[in-house]
């Protein structure tokens, strides 16, 4: 095996195997001058330079952590667009030349730094590159993510080790699969989004479950609020858009996400109570007397206190007649704010930022 890289999985989808990923990585970064990481397998993807399409985990670890010695390309070599799997069942796509690229990505990405995340897969089974069948082909040992109790964290823990789940879109991954039939090590196991108040309870119990299998428990992270905060980066990723002005606070996180339905009076009223700070409000585009009034604050704000007004505005409607007016567009982009367009009416914007779970 590898020592110098570690595959990252886990029991099932949204137990925080980005934010896993990206934990490590500031670690390895702060203890190392050379970090790799790649994502063999992506589904959720986005155009980045060169026109090329990578998964967007792998755009958010190159853009926070400045990972010069790894490619794009070489970052995300497999990434499955609509119809991939249904060229994959037709014979186009092969196993062999899907494992073909990443063996060289990694091999890649390997020569050029010190230390290696391979990021989970997320996705795969249904073209044959499950978790545990990429470790074994790279050589590289496993770290599993779980969360919840300690018999719910253990029976996925137990179910990942021996079984692999296929995914037909609407049946779930299970994502560390067939470690014992590949031959991929366990290294250890991280707990994440524990109950705070039973974070030591986890550090005492959870050790003694793993004796029978010879694993350690390597950590226990605490279910924050602040953790589960997204920022501009997030839903630039959610709405596959781009912030129209405010690029140096795009990984502002908010506490709070606020429609605006009222009038401009009473939109003032409110920034001014200063309870708002950190909040993300949504208004449609449109609403000009909001978008001023919300620019205008921020600008006194800023002035006044010296500080960083901590709000967000995103604007919604449909193109092309619902966007942001043009000489408005000019305002924006000489504000030194975070102001991001999705286009889809309020309605579905306020739905998808609901139902988004971010990174993890």
């Amino acid at each position: 095996m590898s020592k110098k890289a570690v595959y990252v999985a886990a029991t099932r989808q949204h137990v925080g195997k980005t934010s896993t990923c990206l934990g490590l990585l500031q670690g390895l970064t702060n203890r190392f001058d050379h970090i790799g990481f790649l994502k063999p397998v992506g589904q959720q993807s986005v155009i980045v330079e060169n026109n090329i399409r990578v998964d967007k985990d792998v755009r958010v670890a190159k853009e926070i952590f400045g990972l010069t010695r790894c490619d794009y390309a070489d970052m995300s070599p497999v990434v499955i667009p609509p119809g991939y799997t249904r060229d994959f069942l037709d014979g186009k796509i092969t196993l062999e030349s899907q494992l073909s690229k990443i063996r060289s990505s990694f091999d890649r990405i390997t020569s050029q730094n010190d230390v290696r995340c391979t990021g989970h897969t997320g996705v795969g089974s249904i073209v044959n590159v499950n978790n545990a069948r990429v470790a074994a082909e790279l050589g590289v040992d496993m770290v599993l993510i779980a969360n919840g109790g300690i018999g719910s964290a253990f029976d996925d823990l137990s179910l990942n080790r021996y079984v692999d789940l296929p995914s037909f879109g609407v049946l779930h991954v299970r994502a560390s699969a067939l470690c014992q039939q590949y031959g991929v090590r366990v290294r250890g196991v991280i707990l994440n989004k524990v109950r705070p108040n039973k974070v030591d309870m986890m550090w005492d119990y959870f050790p003694k479950a793993l004796q029978e299998w010879g694993i350690p428990l390597l950590g226990v992270v605490p279910d924050l609020p602040r953790l589960a905060q997204h920022s501009m980066m997030d839903f630039e990723h959610l709405f596959k858009t781009t912030l129209l002005s405010g690029h140096s606070r795009r990984m502002k996180q908010y506490n709070a996400v606020n429609l605006v339905t009222s009038g401009l009076r009473r939109f003032l009223v409110e920034l001014s109570s200063n309870q708002f700070n950190d909040t993300l409000f949504v208004a449609h585009a449109s609403r000009n007397d909001i978008i001023l009034g919300f620019l205008s604050h921020s600008q006194n704000y800023e002035l006044k206190t010296g500080q960083e007004f901590g709000g967000g505005l995103i604007l919604t409607g449909l193109p092309p007649k619902d966007q942001p007016q043009d000489y408005t567009m000019d305002i924006i982009s000489r504000a030194n704010l975070p102001v991001l367009y999705a286009p889809y009416t309020t309605f579905d914007a306020m739905d998808m930022m609901g139902n988004f779970t971010g990174a993890g």
